[in-house]
């Protein structure tokens, strides 16, 4: 039997780009988005606005709680903002061969259980919306990035390439 995480000689690696390029884009848009519209300019105001409008529809569970540049809300709320902050923490860890044991036993978990341990500080997302909404900024941006660390912790274990070799 083979050992969890060594690549087979068949084994095809995705490209780690679209991964990183897709992390860029969530941890560089929404402050991006709050500079345009605190431009002022018509088109590059409309373009804020509408990628703030998408996000929090969509996306974000708590926009009014937002981060500010220049006046301008951030497209999406601390929460979400610290949640991209972890999956760049989660990329982080998952890429590093060398790591303290408790991580590495972690990886070596069956995929189900990763899965349902990563998807576990979300349920801290719930409890903090239901039963503390006056939450500090703090908070949010600790809780969110929680939860992006073991998801990305987890995508990274499963997307083919990135595993941990170790």
């Amino acid at each position: 039997m083979q050992a969890p995480f060594t690549a087979t000689p068949y084994a095809r690696s995705w490209p780690r780009w679209p991964y990183l390029v897709f992390l860029s884009i969530l941890f560089f848009g929404p402050p991006i988005a709050a500079l345009f519209i605190a431009t002022g300019l018509p088109i590059m105001t409309e373009l804020g606005w509408i990628a703030r409008s998408l996000l929090t529809t969509y996306v974000c569970p708590t926009p009014l709680k937002s981060y500010e540049l220049l006046g301008a809300p951030m497209a999406v709320c601390t929460r979400c903002w610290g949640a991209t902050i972890g999956l760049w923490l989660g990329w982080f860890i998952a890429t590093r061969h060398t790591a303290p044991s408790a991580i590495t036993a972690w990886f070596r978990l069956p995929t189900a259980l990763r899965f349902l341990l990563a998807i576990l500080p979300f349920a801290l997302w719930w409890l903090e919306i239901r039963f503390w909404p006056t939450a500090s900024y703090e908070v949010l941006l600790l809780n969110g990035a929680l939860a992006g660390t073991t998801a990305g912790m987890f995508f990274c274990s499963v997307y083919p390439g990135m595993r941990r070799h170790g």
